[in-house]
């Protein structure tokens, strides 16, 4: 069953990270890196498993990617606190 929360383009997004992340495993495999693989494989896993609906298409905070330009923004707006 399709995720019907979510738009047309986010879908197209979610199938093309999915056939990227599942042709990268393949490589990552064939190159014997299992950590890589392991990781993309999580990456495809997500991927699916929003399309399908089994995960929510959005979370709360940004997924804990501290690489995400939105968590950065946050990272400076924010002074640390031990």
């Amino acid at each position: 069953m399709a995720n019907q929360s979510l738009r047309q383009s986010e879908i197209d997004s979610l199938q093309y990270i999915a056939s990227m992340t599942n042709e990268l495993v393949q490589m990552a495999e064939a190159g014997r890196f299992p950590m890589i693989s392991y990781l993309l494989g999580m990456a495809y896993a997500e991927a699916f498993d929003v399309l399908r609906g089994a995960r929510p298409a959005r979370h709360a905070q940004l997924s804990g990617n501290p690489m995400h330009p939105k968590a950065q923004a946050m990272d400076h707006a924010q002074p640390w606190r031990a």
